[in-house]
């Protein structure tokens, strides 16, 4: 696991990523170039045994670096599965929870204070910054107040507060979408609160969850224990992602009648659309036509 002086003021985005997603990932990392900012570097966090198919995404402001290095544990991915992975006591942990353990390793990732997570399935379609999250040091914190109370939503915020150690409940907001962002210092503040709380490693109690969000879990633990007025986050509930979880939405925003959100920097197509590798460049190359110039002094 790899330690880091503190970088306060800087921003960096992190993508976790596998093999299945290369090619969706490939065209992150192209409209990452081309519409964000240079000062904000990338990172690319994939299975070690994925390392050598991502390592030509490298450049002068991406690294890829392995789960396996950055993630607290020992966790080892299963021979021949993209799904599974065991942790030391080998304990079977899905693909997904994987993903959220890794993104609650970001502090392993970067020095930065700000970071800021960007899915595979995400493409930039107008220029992104700094300033688009971070206002006089605050930096911006994805909460939506009273939405996604009830079902599946509300058994994360339940799982939330077990491992948080309060009431069950739900914490008033929801603070799941795209191109989230946490503050480093909190989110360490979480792992030690997790462990204090537990008293056992952090990722075990995540990692071995069967219903767990990350965003969710991070979001609780501003509201429930650090405190928003406290936090150093401001709160907004608009989307910085125009994002099409279903074929039709997809399909409308291609043709016209679901047009590009006003705020929105990136467009999301759900993976699981069934969209071909076509469809998705030609959405995306359509969007980007009609879109605002590129970030100043970026390659087109």
């Amino acid at each position: 696991m790899q330690k880091h002086a503190h970088h306060p003021e800087e921003l960096s985005m992190i993508t976790c990523s596998y093999a299945p997603d290369f090619n969706r990932c490939e065209r992150l990392c192209r409209s990452v170039d081309r519409w964000v900012s240079g000062d904000i570097t990338h990172w690319l966090v994939v299975p070690a045994r994925d390392l050598s198919r991502f390592r030509k995404l490298s450049n002068g402001r991406r690294n890829i670096v392995a789960v396996e290095d950055i993630v607290p544990g020992s966790f080892k991915q299963l021979p021949r599965s993209h799904r599974w992975w065991l942790d030391r006591r080998a304990w079977p942990v899905r693909g997904w929870v994987m993903q959220q353990v890794t993104k609650l390793s970001a502090n392993a990732v970067t020095s930065a204070e700000f970071i800021i997570f960007a899915d595979s399935d995400l493409q930039f379609v107008r220029p992104f910054s700094r300033d688009h999250v971070v206002d006089h040091d605050q930096l911006r914190l994805h909460r939506i107040a009273g939405a996604k109370n009830s079902g599946e939503h509300l058994s994360w915020h339940h799982k939330a507060a077990d491992l948080l150690g309060t009431r069950r409940q739900y914490f008033g907001h929801d603070y799941i979408g795209q191109l989230i962002t946490w503050r480093r210092s909190h989110l360490e503040g979480l792992q030690k609160h997790l462990e204090d709380t537990h008293s056992r490693p952090w990722y075990q109690g995540v990692a071995r969850a069967l219903k767990v969000s990350e965003y969710i879990l991070y979001g609780a633990y501003i509201d429930a224990v650090v405190g928003i007025d406290n936090s150093g986050h401001f709160s907004c509930d608009e989307d910085l992602a125009h994002c099409c979880w279903f074929r039709e939405e997809a399909d409308a925003l291609a043709g016209g009648s679901y047009p590009l959100s006003a705020g929105a920097v990136a467009v999301l197509l759900q993976s699981n659309l069934g969209l071909s590798d076509q469809d998705e460049q030609r959405i995306v190359r359509d969007l980007t036509a009609s879109s605002l110039s590129p970030v100043e002094g970026l390659a087109l």
